[in-house]
C-alpha cells in the first residue's frame, strides 16, 4: 500500500534545491527592503494613536469589506472575478506555507487524510483563481470598464499570476503521470493533466526539474515586486481596513473642537496647521494611499468629477502616494482647484473597496490652503458675509424678512413687539 504523503522534492537534485533557496532568499530580501522603504515613509507622518476599541468594532466591518467583499460585489462581474482571484490566492498561499511547515520545520502535516483534503482544496481553489484571472484579463482587453486604466503593467501582473497558477498544475500533472499513485484522483486537475502528459517528453520526468524551477522563479518574482507595485494592496488594504481609526461615511474629522477647549488651548490652536507637506499627513493616512488599487470606483461615483470639475479622488490618492518619498509641498503636485471642487458628499469613501478616506485627505489639505491664505473666491466672500452680517447673503438684519413679503408667510412676533403691545393696552 502506497504511503499517502507529500513528496516535496520529487525528482529535484541537490543543486536545484540550493538554487531555489538562494533565489527565495533574494526575493524575500527585496520584498522586505521594499516594505521597509514604504514603512519608513509612513513613520514620517504625524503619529495618530489607534484605539483598540475601534479595532474591535472594525472586525465586523473588516469581515464585510475584506472577506465578503460587499462593496466589490456591487459590480457583479467584478465581484465574481475578484472573489475567485483573491480567495484562490489566499488558499494557495496558505497551501505553500503548509509545505514550508511540513518540509523545512519537520512538522508532518501533509500526510494521510489531511493531505488528500489538502490536495483537493488546492486544486479547486486553483481553478477559481485561474477563472478569476481570465475574467480580469478579458475585461481589461475589451475595455468594458471605462474607469479602469488599461496599462501594460496591469495585464503583465495578471499574466504573471496566471502563469504561476498554470505552472503549479503542470508540475503536479507530470508528477502524477510518472508516479501513478493510487490517490491521484484527489488532485482532479493534476489527474486529468497526467492522462494528457503520458508519453509526451515535453511533460516527462526529464523535463520536470525545468518546469519546477521555472514555476518557483515566477513565484519569487511575484514576491519581489509586490512592495513596488499596486500589488502591495495585498498587504496594505487589510491593514488599512482593520486598523485605520474608525471614520465612517458622512463623518468629517476636525483637528479640534473650540467648544471643548480652554482659552489657552484656543490660542494654541491658532498654530495648528493643515497639511502643507506630505509629512503633515498622519502615518495612517499615508499608509492608506498605499492601499489604493487604482480601480477608479471613487472617480466613477464622484459628482464633482462627473460634472467636469478638476477633481479626481483616485488622482489625489495616487499623487500623495507617488510623491511621498520627496516630501514636497502639496501645492507642487495638487492644485487648489482640485481640492476646492470637493463637495464632501462621501460618495468616494462609500465606493472605495479598501476603505480609503478621501475626504479626510482633501479636508486636511484644504486647511493647509487656508493657512496659506489660498481660498476660493466665492467661499471667501461667503465667510466675510457671515462675519459681518451673520448670514450668507450679506443682507442687513433690517432686510431679513423682505424675502417673505407678499407670500403670506406667518411671522412670529418678537418679544420687543409683544412688550410694546402690552404697554399700549395698559
Amino acid at each position: 500500500m502506497q504511503t499517502v504523503q507529500r513528496d516535496t522534492f520529487w525528482m529535484i537534485s541537490f543543486d536545484y534545491k540550493i538554487a531555489m533557496y538562494v533565489f527565495g532568499a533574494i526575493a524575500i530580501a527585496i520584498f522586505v527592503y521594499g516594505f521597509y522603504r514604504r514603512f519608513r515613509l509612513w513613520r514620517k507622518g504625524v503619529k495618530e494613536k489607534v484605539s483598540w476599541n475601534d479595532v474591535k468594532t472594525n472586525f465586523q466591518f473588516f469581515y464585510k469589506t475584506a472577506v465578503e467583499q460587499k462593496k466589490i460585489k456591487r459590480d457583479r462581474l467584478f465581484g465574481f472575478m475578484h472573489r475567485f482571484t483573491s480567495y484562490g490566492f489566499v488558499i494557495l498561499f496558505i497551501g505553500t506555507v503548509l509545505v514550508v511547515v511540513d518540509y523545512d520545520f519537520k512538522i508532518p502535516l501533509l500526510q494521510g487524510n489531511f493531505y488528500l483534503i489538502y490536495e483537493l482544496v488546492l486544486d479547486v481553489f486553483g481553478v477559481l483563481f485561474l477563472i478569476g484571472l481570465l475574467l480580469a484579463m478579458v475585461v481589461r482587453a475589451r475595455k468594458s470598464r471605462s474607469r479602469l486604466r488599461n496599462r501594460i503593467a496591469d495585464q503583465a501582473f495578471l499574466l504573471l499570476l496566471f502563469l504561476i497558477g498554470i505552472g503549479g498544475y503542470i508540475i503536479e500533472g507530470i508528477r502524477l503521470s510518472e508516479t501513478q499513485i493510487s490517490h491521484a484522483v484527489w488532485s482532479p486537475v493534476g489527474y486529468g493533466l497526467a492522462g494528457l502528459f503520458q508519453g509526451n517528453p515535453l511533460f516527462g520526468a526529464e523535463a520536470y526539474p525545468i518546469w519546477w524551477l521555472s514555476h518557483a522563479l515566477l513565484a519569487f518574482m511575484l514576491i519581489a515586486i509586490i512592495p513596488y507595485t499596486k500589488l502591495f494592496h495585498f498587504l496594505t488594504a487589510p491593514i488599512n481596513i482593520l486598523f485605520q481609526p474608525v471614520k465612517r461615511t458622512g463623518k468629517v474629522g476636525t483637528p479640534y473642537n473650540l467648544e471643548e477647549m480652554t482659552e489657552e488651548e484656543r490660542y494654541e490652536s491658532m498654530r495648528i496647521q493643515g497639511v502643507n507637506k506630505v509629512t503633515d499627513f498622519t502615518g495612517w493616512q499615508l499608509l492608506s494611499t498605499d492601499a489604493c488599487t487604482e480601480c477608479g470606483r471613487c472617480d466613477s461615483q464622484c459628482p464633482a468629477h462627473n460634472s467636469g470639475k478638476p477633481l479626481a479622488p483616485r488622482s489625489i490618492v495616487m499623487k500623495i502616494r507617488d510623491n511621498m518619498h520627496e516630501n514636497q509641498e502639496i501645492s507642487s503636485f495638487i492644485s487648489p482647484e482640485e481640492l476646492q471642487s470637493c463637495t464632501t458628499c462621501g460618495a468616494c469613501v462609500e465606493a472605495c473597496p479598501v476603505s480609503i478616506n478621501h475626504i479626510d485627505l482633501i479636508l486636511s489639505m484644504r486647511r493647509g490652503l487656508i493657512q496659506n491664505q489660498v481660498m476660493e473666491e466665492e467661499a471667501e466672500k461667503t465667510l466675510v458675509k457671515l462675519e459681518e452680517q451673520h448670514n450668507i447673503f450679506g443682507k442687513p438684519w433690517s432686510d431679513r424678512e423682505d424675502w417673505s413679503k407678499g407670500l403670506n408667510v406667518p411671522v412670529l412676533e418678537s418679544k420687543k413687539k409683544k412688550t410694546e403691545k402690552k404697554k399700549e393696552g395698559a
